[in-house]
């Protein structure tokens, strides 16, 4: 048998990518760790979902960043669908399969679209939302298909910008809590926490913890 070089060039365009051209592809593209590559790899609904949400990022990603920010934000992407959207899923019996069928969302992500996706990891990438009001803006999306700008938004749950009015808060914390800060200032760390954990429920979460903790190193001795 004599096959054309057309006709196999055809034949190769009719078959999908294998296992592993879609490894060297991931790992290039979106600079994945392996274990991460072969959930996808054995997760087809969920690879090609994957794959939706991070192509919106070209809307809001800076020349400049491109490629740095592109494989950063693959990576959050990657991470919250594995771990936390994962984690959503396990606790539900029963997908709603024919909200599925009819919105285009597969039952991998609950009734979360692509685009609600990636504007929530751009929340996260640009500093907007905390990691903890993330899980609670996540869980809402993978239950009602809210979109996450209007969630946060309509429950001020935006990460805190004034510093001056963290700098009270923090104050106020302090002075509710000598006993803490004496243990902090004898080298006692376990009390750092304890305060920024104290600081972080005042503000609902939407404290950035690292400017709290850095905050908070400071004040005591003031």
């Amino acid at each position: 048998m004599h096959f054309s070089e057309d006709y196999i060039d055809a034949v190769k365009a009719t078959m999908p990518e294998l296992p592993e051209q879609k490894r060297e592809r991931f790992k290039k593209e979106f600079g994945l760790d392996d274990a991460s590559i072969e959930f996808f790899v054995t997760n087809k609904d969920l690879s090609e979902y994957f794959e939706k949400v991070v192509s919106e990022f070209e809307e809001w990603t800076p020349e400049e960043e491109k490629g740095k920010a592109h494989k950063k934000a693959s990576k959050l992407v990657a991470n919250y669908l594995i771990s936390d959207v994962q984690g959503l899923l396990a606790g539900i019996r029963n997908i709603d399969t024919e909200f599925s069928r009819h919105s285009g969302i597969p039952p991998v992500a609950g009734k979360i679209t692509p685009e609600n996706f990636a504007e929530f990891v751009k929340m996260i990438y640009k500093g907007e939302i905390s990691s903890k009001i993330a899980k609670t803006v996540l869980l809402e999306m993978f239950n009602t298909g809210v979109d996450p700008c209007v969630f946060v938004k309509d429950n001020n749950l935006g990460q805190m910008s004034d510093d001056s009015e963290l700098e009270k808060i923090i104050k106020g914390v302090i002075a509710k809590n000598p006993k803490a800060v004496e243990d902090y200032k004898k080298g006692k760390l376990a009390s750092l926490q304890f305060l920024a954990g104290q600081v972080m429920a005042v503000t609902r979460g939407t404290a950035n913890p690292e400017k709290v903790k850095e905050l908070l190193i400071e004040l005591p001795g003031k």
